[in-house]
């Protein structure tokens, strides 16, 4: 192992130095930058659309939101359910 001696490092130096290494090892375990708290359960993504998990199921196998499954977990991606949501178009009307 390496020794180093820090008399004359600026602090803010030091912390740069440690942020860029665990950026590195992050990549690493993590390479495409997702992060675990954007993945919800089925009972979050129920409570996020406030339905039943009933209808959650039925809308996962009519493909209206896109499960995935790890063992026999099943989780929805937070972007995805965002994505499911589908804005409705009003028509305006002349009110006299």
């Amino acid at each position: 192992m390496h020794s180093m001696i820090l008399n004359s490092v600026d602090l803010q130096d030091l912390k740069n130095l440690f942020e860029e290494v665990l950026e590195e090892k992050l990549k690493k375990v993590n390479p495409k930058g997702r992060k675990v708290s954007d993945l919800r359960t089925r009972n979050e993504a129920a409570k996020f659309f406030r339905i039943s998990l009933p209808t959650l199921n039925e809308w996962t196998k009519d493909g209206v939101v896109i499960a995935h499954r790890i063992g026999n977990r099943v989780l929805y991606k937070q972007n995805e359910l965002e994505e499911a949501l589908i804005q409705i178009k009003s028509s305006k009307r002349n009110r006299a």
